[in-house]
């Protein structure tokens, strides 16, 4: 065996393979489908998953002092992080008292610079919107319901300013296209011509969502 993995088994009729941030690979394939057959397509996808762990590998490095929460991201910037008898953000450094203390703290001091900076994009876009709100998710960075109102993720107070920028636009888009259209692709481009780029980029802050 070349790998460790999870198999979960359901009624569907695809297999599929996918690697967490930390290297767990799981495959989802249907009931049907034997070990030995689960086997010969992790086979096939080998290279891939080489590749895949390889450079989870190489964040998990470059990123471990804010793994091991010795620093954390504030808009981009790399900050010291202190455990403290306060829960506070300053330009130099950010102090909680505890890890369960660090996405109030960050919304609390950061979260109304980010609600502001939604709404002057919206205004600069023209696209309308209810209102922006910011709550933790673990696996979206944005929702934009049928209502207009649009939720961000908190964990995108850590992230750099175009990053932001372009999760406010791709959810301001969904409030014309509410899908993943070519017509959505096109407007969102208007907004963000390099927006190709920017989905890249943003998966590499994908970690952080789980991490806190």
């Amino acid at each position: 065996m070349l790998f460790n993995y999870n198999i979960i088994r359901s009624n569907r009729k695809s297999v599929t393979v996918s690697v967490s941030p930390d290297n767990v690979i799981t495959v989802r394939c249907p009931n049907s489908m034997n070990d030995s057959a689960v086997e010969a397509f992790i086979e096939l996808k080998s290279e891939w998953l080489f590749k895949v762990l390889a450079e989870n590998n190489v964040k998990r490095a470059d990123n471990e002092s804010i793994l091991n929460f010795n620093e954390i991201l504030v808009g981009g910037r790399r900050l010291p992080l202190y455990f403290s008898e306060i829960n506070a953000v300053y330009d130099n450094a950010v102090y909680v008292k505890n890890k369960q203390s660090i996405k109030k703290t960050m919304i609390k001091f950061l979260a109304d610079g980010l609600i502001d900076f939604a709404n002057q994009i919206a205004e600069q876009t023209k696209l309308h919107v209810t209102y922006f709100t910011i709550r933790p998710y673990k696996s979206r960075w944005g929702c934009c319901d049928k209502n207009g109102v649009i939720t961000l993720n908190s964990t995108l107070l850590m992230l750099p300013l175009y990053l932001q920028r372009y999760v406010i636009i791709h959810e301001l888009c969904h409030t014309i296209h509410f899908n993943h259209s070519q017509k959505f692709w096109s407007l969102v481009k208007k907004f963000e011509p390099n927006y190709k780029l920017c989905r890249k980029n943003l998966n590499n802050f994908n970690y952080l969502t789980k991490l806190y």
